[in-house]
């Protein structure tokens, strides 16, 4: 089992795990999003209803080595959506003490939502298959752009 672990997790860092297609590690683009109900750390329930056009969801892990990588392109997209942090959700996963250092440089352009694994509430409702996952929301809960780049997403600079 432990092996299996090992050999697993050296399969993540080498990027082997890494979906072929940008869409993926979600549900694909024109899936509408399933049911979900989480509370932000702010205390702010959120539900699929409350998605809007235009906002960005976002999966991320602390032992994540591809979700490190794209940080700072995802802090560069947020922080220039017009709609600020309202607009943008980040979705941590891991325990609250492994996410504090997360958590606090995201909390700037996005509300936070913590889940312990891929089994939480929007982890599901988006089918999540592994992180970073980036997803564009369209209408009605349904996804417009999907990818695990930030660079996927329109008007996006890979720096």
């Amino acid at each position: 089992m432990i092996r299996r672990l090992r050999q697993h997790t050296e399969l993540i860092n080498r990027g082997g795990a890494r979906p072929s297609a940008q869409g993926e590690i979600t549900l694909p683009a024109g899936a509408r999003v399933g049911d979900f109900r989480v509370v932000t750390v702010d205390n702010r329930e959120v539900t699929r209803d409350d998605l809007r056009e235009g906002m960005l969801v976002a999966f991320f892990s602390p032992r994540c080595p591809s979700c490190e990588e794209q940080k700072p392109a995802f802090v560069r997209y947020a922080s220039g959506l017009s709609g600020g942090r309202d607009d943008v959700m980040a979705v941590l996963l891991g325990s609250p003490e492994e996410l504090g250092g997360l958590r606090e440089e995201l909390s700037g352009v996005a509300q936070i939502v913590i889940e312990a694994d891929v089994d939480g509430d929007m982890s599901k409702a988006y089918g999540l298959g592994g992180y970073p996952a980036f997803c564009l929301m369209g209408q009605d809960g349904v996804l417009a752009v999907t990818g695990f780049r930030v660079d996927v997403l329109p008007g996006s600079v890979a720096r």
